[in-house]
């Protein structure tokens, strides 16, 4: 593992710890809504990864936007990121702590792709699918224009490839196999091109 990786695994592993004895379901709530306002807002996060702004200012902002209504512990966190500069790993951080949060509720979490944004019937019918064979599960739609036409589903480290180009990828291999053995049969028995 990369240092990075242990960094941002310790630190989500460390917030998780401390929100699980609180109001856990109120922190993981408040989290969440931060993430929302970080990852929806491109200048709140070009100012707190800014070199220059003193951390201070941007301390005080992060009291401002999390204001009396939010649980302390959350605040706390991102100050503490702010403090130690390590804001700009607050992507991965929140990812591993969704990890932590979906593993602690047992969902499981998947990813559908998809050449185009999936109909609402179609998103419906995925989930009922997808929850009929495994439980509780939190799906996240991304589209991939490269995928042509089908559905790639991802859990963990489980890839179910039904995307067009996966099927022309597999039919070439299949016919240069074709082409191969058949041109091996020719080269080892002459008589039969005649």
């Amino acid at each position: 593992m990369d240092r990075k990786k242990i960094l941002v695994k310790r630190y989500a592993e460390a917030f998780f710890l401390s929100i699980e004895e609180d109001n856990f379901e109120e922190c993981f709530k408040d989290f969440e809504a931060f993430s929302a306002i970080y990852f929806g807002y491109d200048g709140l996060r070009e100012i707190l990864n800014h070199p220059t702004i003193h951390v201070n200012r941007k301390i005080e902002m992060i009291q401002r936007i999390f204001g009396t209504q939010a649980r302390q512990k959350v605040s706390d966190f991102v100050c503490l990121l702010l403090k130690r500069r390590r804001i700009n790993y607050f992507e991965s951080i929140s990812m591993e702590v969704e990890r932590f949060y979906r593993r602690k509720n047992g969902i499981r979490g998947i990813v559908v792709k998809s050449s185009v944004p999936l109909t609402p019937p179609e998103r419906l019918r995925i989930r009922d699918v997808l929850v009929k064979k495994f439980g509780r599960v939190e799906i996240r739609e991304v589209v991939d224009p490269s995928i042509i036409g089908g559905l790639i589903i991802q859990m963990g480290d489980q890839v179910v490839d039904q995307s067009l180009r996966a099927r022309i990828a597999s039919l070439r291999d299949l016919m240069i196999r074709v082409d191969t053995e058949w041109m091996m049969t020719l080269i080892n028995q002459p008589s039969i091109a005649l």
